[in-house]
């Protein structure tokens, strides 16, 4: 595929010079269940380049993840494109954002930035163990239903039945949900988790 996002990038062999930044930047932007992929060797436009020692790059990656704390989730491994030798490096979300390698970086579209403090407390809400299990069903349909007992007189704003709503938005404090093209949110505090085992999704109850 021959395009560059936050979560896919090429390079060639005389550009490694942020390849620290990228690898923390992917480590602090990937989500749970993704990951992000690095393609030496390769130009932009998805033309193959070649490395002139495969071995070589691996030992500098690994040199580049050992700087960064906590320890990112990665793998590498040598593939062939056009009868040219690249290395491949994927990295997944380690649960153990933010990681470090001096700065905080993240990645915005195909670039790699310093963290934000809105974006940095951010990536230590996702540490949160439901903050966590919520954000891997982030823009993804789940079952939301209303708890009991409600106090007599009242009525809860959500149904005692199932209600099928979308993931927008979660961190240490709130979470919104989108039901029907209308955002809805809740603190997290009111959340207890289950599993909607008919429909293979997470379901949310909601305390009145």
């Amino acid at each position: 595929m021959k395009w560059e996002d936050n979560i896919l990038e090429r390079k060639v062999e005389s550009d490694l010079k942020d390849l620290l930044k990228t690898l923390v930047g992917f480590a602090n932007t990937v989500k749970p269940g993704h990951q992000a992929v690095l393609l030496i060797g390769e130009k932009n436009d998805g033309t193959a380049q070649g490395v002139k020692n495969p071995d070589n790059i691996q030992k500098k990656v690994r040199e580049e993840c050992d700087k960064i704390y906590p320890d990112i989730l990665y793998r590498q491994a040598v593939y062939e494109k056009d009868g040219k030798k690249c290395v491949r490096v994927e990295v997944e979300n380690s649960g153990q954002t933010p990681h470090f390698g001096g700065q905080a970086w993240v990645r915005v579209g195909s670039e790699t930035i310093k963290a934000t403090d809105e974006i940095f407390q951010s990536l230590i809400d996702v540490r949160s163990g439901i903050v966590m299990e919520l954000s891997k069903w982030m823009e993804k349909e789940v079952t939301v239903q209303g708890s009991q007992p409600i106090p007599q007189g009242y009525t809860h704003r959500w149904s005692l039945g199932e209600t099928p709503a979308r993931i927008v938005f979660v961190n240490s404090f709130w979470i919104t949900f989108q039901v029907s093209s209308v955002n809805v949110s809740e603190p997290l505090k009111k959340l207890t988790l289950s599993y909607d085992d008919s429909k293979h999704r997470i379901k949310v109850f909601i305390d009145y």
